[in-house]
């Protein structure tokens, strides 16, 4: 495997998901690394990201149907809830012993190293205006 050096871009595109807690897409988290590194590009937080969900370091969140990924900076265990009205994304938490569950089918799996679900429809607050 090729060494990598830590970067100090990458250093602060992790600070800022580390410390976000609302999952922001790439554009927001430009705006933000450029409030320390000015003349940081784009191209070089996508770069940056793709290396960090590669290496397994943040999360990529792909909306259901449109719209920009978000990102999320680890932490505890969780899922997503992607609220398909108000475009809010939300966590749920996950039990921290993933290893240890157990699904219909699960004979034919040998282990478990990570769950990514992500949960789609219709938040409370969006249901109450809507009368849903």
């Amino acid at each position: 495997m090729k060494k990598t050096r830590n970067t100090r871009q990458r250093n602060v595109i992790l600070d800022i998901l580390r410390e976000s807690g609302n999952h922001p897409t790439a554009e927001t988290i430009y705006r933000e690394a450029r409030r320390v590194i000015p003349n940081i590009s784009l191209g070089t937080v996508y770069r940056n990201l793709n290396f960090l969900r590669d290496h397994g370091m943040i999360r990529e969140i792909r909306p259901s149907e449109g719209g920009s990924s978000r990102f999320d900076g680890g932490g505890t265990p969780h899922a997503h809830f992607h609220c398909v009205r108000c475009n809010n994304l939300l966590d749920i938490p996950l039990p921290a012993e993933i290893g240890h569950l157990e699904f219909q089918g699960m004979e034919k799996i040998s282990s478990v190293d990570a769950i990514d679900l992500h949960v789609i429809g219709s938040c409370s607050e969006c249901a109450s205006t809507s009368g849903a």
